[in-house]
C-alpha cells in the first residue's frame, strides 16, 4: 500500500469515526461540545429545544463526511474502479485526480484542526475539541506529506550511480560532482 492510499485509508477512517457518531447519535456530540453542559430541565442529550434541526444537521453532516473519505478513497486509486478483467496497467502509480483528491482533503483537515483550535481556546479548554484538533493535524501533516513526497515514480534514475537525474544543482551546486566532470575533460 503506498502513501496515497494509507492516506486515503486514514483519512476515511478518521471521517467514518466522526460521521458515526453523528449519524447514531447526534444529540451526543452537540452534548459533548456544550461548554456549558446540557440544558436546564432537558432530558441527557437534548442540548437545546430545537433537536429536530440539530438532528438533521447532524445527520447531513455525518452523510457528507463519508461521502468525503469515500469520494477520497476512489480518486486517490485505493480503490479501483477498473473490473478485475480489465487491470489497469500501471497499478503501482496512483490515478492523476490523486493530487488533486489529497490536496482538497488536506486543507478540509487543516481547516477543522485550526477551526478545533480556536473552538479549544474559545471554551478554556474542552477536551473533544483538543481530540478533533489532534487528529485533524495529523491527518493535514500526513497529506501534506504525500503530497511533497508522494507519487511521480516514473522518475530518471541513471544505470551507473543510482542517483536521481530530475533534480538540479539549484540552490546548492554539487561541487565533487563539477571537480570530476572538469578532471575528466
Amino acid at each position: 500500500m503506498d502513501s496515497v492510499s494509507t492516506y486515503s485509508a486514514a483519512s476515511l477512517a478518521w471521517l467514518a469515526i466522526q460521521a458515526t457518531t453523528l449519524i447514531v447519535w447526534p444529540s451526543l456530540i452537540s452534548t459533548l461540545l456544550r461548554a456549558d453542559g446540557p440544558a436546564q430541565g432537558a432530558p441527557y442529550g437534548v442540548a437545546n429545544s430545537n433537536a429536530s434541526l440539530e438532528q438533521y444537521f447532524a445527520r447531513s453532516l455525518g452523510l457528507a463526511q463519508l461521502a468525503l473519505g469515500s469520494l477520497l478513497l476512489v480518486l486517490s486509486g485505493a480503490l479501483p474502479l477498473d473490473s478485475p478483467a480489465n487491470p489497469p496497467d500501471n497499478t503501482s502509480n496512483p490515478t492523476p485526480s490523486a493530487s488533486a483528491a489529497v490536496l482538497l482533503t488536506t486543507l478540509y483537515h487543516a481547516a477543522a484542526a485550526f477551526y478545533a483550535y480556536t473552538r479549544y481556546h474559545a471554551t478554556r479548554g474542552l477536551t473533544a475539541y483538543l481530540l478533533g484538533c489532534l487528529a485533524s493535524s495529523v491527518l493535514a501533516a500526513y497529506g501534506l506529506g504525500v503530497l511533497l513526497f508522494a507519487g511521480d515514480r516514473n522518475r530518471r534514475v541513471s544505470r551507473r550511480t543510482g542517483a536521481d537525474k530530475s533534480t538540479s544543482g539549484w540552490p546548492f551546486k554539487n561541487a565533487e560532482a563539477d571537480k570530476k566532470k572538469k578532471k575528466r575533460s
